[in-house]
């Protein structure tokens, strides 16, 4: 079984709320950088989250939570090279569908953080550079997902032994005609069942079981 391995407590999210209450910030203040990461959730909570449905909020609130972490503050942000650092920090610690759900819902989280990333207040605005194309997304997950069921086998070092064009040819096996082909990532990943008896809460756990259902 993969296993899921510590995935954010849902604890964190429950946090957005009381974030939102004492963060009100009239207009022309300014936060500190430390204060960024909960003011884009408290953003998201109030916008895109509505937009998405079922387990997709959570889903891709918990995306932004660790894209947040792998971006910090610097500007501008290389939004292609953070999408697929945090597709890489995420690897198997979460179900094929995970991937799938981020890849259909792009779209509006992309727009997202377009509009709300340089409207952060801080004293040095964040920029945002080559957003990926949902084209530019595909490639990042098909490559993810390869590296995933090497990940998934329990021997990490198996991938450093893997040359460019052995990567290729493992993405080649999960798409047709530059698509992703999830039935072939579901026949992959099927003989590696997804544990979610690690996950670090209850919640945590519901979600994990929702996503591999879906």
């Amino acid at each position: 079984m993969v296993k899921q391995g510590r995935f954010a407590k849902s604890s964190k999210l429950k946090q957005i709320k009381q974030i939102r209450r004492r963060m009100h910030h009239p207009a022309g203040r300014v936060i500190q950088p430390d204060q960024f990461k909960e003011f884009v959730l408290v953003r998201y909570g109030l916008t895109l989250k509505k937009k998405y449905h079922d387990s997709d909020k959570e889903t891709m609130q918990r995306f932004l939570m660790e894209l947040l972490d792998v971006a910090g503050t610097t500007s501008p942000w290389q939004l292609n090279r953070i999408v697929a650092e945090t597709f890489q920090n995420i690897n198997v610690r979460v179900p094929y569908q995970f991937y799938q759900r981020v890849l259909l819902n792009w779209e509006p989280f992309v727009q997202f953080l377009n509009k709300e990333i340089p409207a952060v207040p801080l004293k040095n605005r964040v920029g945002l550079l080559g957003a990926p194309t949902a084209d530019d997304l595909t490639g990042i997950v098909a490559r993810q997902l390869a590296a995933n069921t090497l990940l998934a086998t329990g021997n990490p070092q198996i991938m450093k032994l893997m040359t460019p064009a052995q990567i290729d040819s493992l993405v080649a096996n999960l798409t047709t005609d530059h698509l992703i082909n999830w039935q072939k990532v579901a026949e992959v990943f099927e003989p590696m069942p997804f544990d979610t008896s690690t996950a670090p809460d209850k919640p945590t756990k519901e979600w994990l079981d929702q996503l591999k259902e879906l």
